[in-house]
């Protein structure tokens, strides 16, 4: 069993790469701002802590969806502001204390 977990981490941090690399540019063009800005923030911000949660299931979300929760995060201190969020979808897997910024 320990294997078969090893390996969806390892898939899952593939595709967060992936992903991260993509909304990085995103951020980019968006905010006007460098690649390690735009990285950097996203690392912070409360939208990637869903994302690396294997168990949210954001992963699933198109890159731009991914973006425009990172952008009512931005815009309103909450993920939990952006349509793309089920508060009851988030909570039932077990995420209700997600680093919020304010």
């Amino acid at each position: 069993m320990q294997n078969t977990y090893s390996i969806e981490a390892r898939k899952h941090a593939l595709r967060l790469s992936k992903q991260v690399c993509n909304i990085a540019q995103l951020i980019m063009r968006h905010y006007n701002t460098d690649e390690y800005n735009a990285i950097a923030e996203f690392y912070r911000s409360a939208t990637y802590g869903l994302l690396a949660n294997y168990h949210t299931k954001i992963w699933w979300y198109s890159v731009p969806a991914i973006f425009e929760i990172y952008k009512a995060e931005k815009e309103t201190g909450s993920v939990f502001n952006s349509p793309y969020i089920l508060v009851d979808n988030v909570v039932t897997n077990g995420v209700t204390n997600v680093g919020e910024n304010t």
